[in-house]
């Protein structure tokens, strides 16, 4: 009996530990193909007091963080978060996207949880309809001693409503393009009713 309660404080105290830890999140959401929104990033903080951050972030395909007018990625930390803190945000080769926030004068974060950085966000005009996953990794926060902390990677649901994807058949042929033009139009369904009438 001792053991069983013993083991079911273990338990309890590392899921605590879990759901209080201090990590990045972004939360589900839903894009329309050619739409442009903005999402959070969410520092979760259990009042540990920390200077700078550091993290890498992966959108699905034919999403992308765009840039404004003086060609800077549209992205922006949260005023009531930081103090006097600067962010870097730079697109690497591999398309991910690394975010960098620190303080010359080593300001803490203030130390309240919610979103941190909001950014904008585009999806393509030809996207499909897709249910696919983005993910915050390699995190890193350090403190004012200069330790660094480190936590496990976040992956979040992205729900693409787009264009319906196009179902080719074994030969590479388009299924209902009917004047084999490459394209689904009215024209194949005229074509196609036709046919089926006897005209």
């Amino acid at each position: 009996m001792k053991t069983a309660r013993y083991l079911l404080t273990i338990v309890w105290l590392a899921f605590a530990g879990h759901t209080m830890a201090d990590d990045f999140t972004i939360p589900d959401f839903t894009i329309q193909n050619g739409e442009t929104k903005t999402i959070s990033i969410e520092l979760n903080n259990t009042k540990k007091k920390y200077i700078a951050f550091e993290f890498y972030l992966t959108l699905p395909e034919g999403i992308t963080i765009p840039e404004d007018e003086d060609g800077y990625l549209m992205v922006e930390l949260n005023s009531a978060r930081i103090n006097r803190h600067v962010l870097e945000v730079s697109l690497m080769p591999d398309s991910t996207y690394h975010f960098l926030c620190y303080s010359s004068r080593n300001s803490q974060l203030r130390d309240t949880s919610g979103e941190i950085i909001s950014l904008t966000i585009q999806a393509e005009k030809t996207i499909y309809t897709a249910n696919k996953q983005g993910k915050l990794f390699a995190q890193k926060l350090s403190d004012p001693n200069g330790n660094k902390v480190t936590f496990k990677d976040f992956s979040f649901n992205v729900s693409i409503k787009g264009l319906t994807p196009q179902i080719k058949c074994p030969h590479g042929c388009l299924l209902g393009d009917m004047n084999q033009d490459g394209t689904l139009s009215i024209a194949d369904v005229m074509m196609l009713v036709g046919a089926i009438i006897g005209n």
